[in-house]
């Protein structure tokens, strides 16, 4: 702390300030020994490591040469594109998963060669233990396209993403994403402990009809002809 700081401001500047960091001295007290104070004050806290970013430390880190500025991280802005190829999946609900991903100019350029355009594509794994082949369905995507929400057929189940470029009879995967677990859209009747049973009956559920929910179809089902 400089007490060339300290000494520059009002005296009622001093006692706000001391009030902040948790000083409250008498009103007559004079004006040095305020300042000694509040600069004693800061040395103990310094000692006892304790961080001085709390909103009642503002005007602390600014007279002490800290540094701090209130909202410098509004200034930080990501970038659209980080130059890498890659394909991201995350959950959005039991049915529908929000997948995104970023395809590397080097990459672009490679697809590009051989004259015509190769089509992109979504290739939507779904993962079963113990099976090898993994069940799938594809998603038309265009170049430009850089995110998509998928609806799966299966909640509950795990599913991978595949970002794909086709020139039929060829298919190449170019990305990979991770193995996303979808949550439980309802817990089966059988699956429901009878204590719990017993007690919706009492509670009249079986009064509201309700039906377990049918099996629905992932929207854009596509194969390599695009039919």
């Amino acid at each position: 702390m400089d007490p060339a700081k300290l000494s520059a401001l009002s005296d009622e500047e001093l006692k706000l300030l001391a009030e902040k960091i948790g000083i409250f001295l008498p009103d007559d007290l004079d004006r040095s020994f305020v300042i000694e104070e509040i600069i004693e004050a800061l040395e103990e806290d310094a000692r006892e490591d304790h961080l001085l970013d709390g909103p009642g430390h503002v005007e602390v880190k600014k007279l002490s040469g800290t540094g701090f500025i209130p909202g410098r991280h509004q200034d930080i802005v990501l970038p659209d594109r980080y130059h890498c190829t890659e394909i991201h999946a995350i959950p959005r609900d039991p049915l529908w998963i929000f997948a995104y991903w970023e395809i590397a100019e080097t990459v672009m350029e490679k697809l590009l060669e051989g004259g015509e355009e190769p089509r992109l594509l979504l290739r939507v794994n779904e993962l079963v233990p113990g099976q090898e082949k993994p069940q799938y369905f594809d998603i038309s995507v265009s170049m430009e396209d850089r995110k998509w929400y998928i609806n799966v057929p299966h909640a509950g189940a795990a599913y991978r993403i595949d970002l794909c470029a086709a020139r039929p009879p060829r298919l190449r995967i170019i990305a990979r994403s991770n193995v996303v677990q979808m949550p439980l859209q309802y817990m089966a009747a059988h699956r429901i402990p009878q204590m719990t049973r017993s007690l919706m009956i009492l509670s009249g559920s079986e009064d509201l009809h309700l039906v377990e929910p049918k099996e629905s179809s992932p929207t854009r089902i596509l194969n390599m002809d695009g039919e």
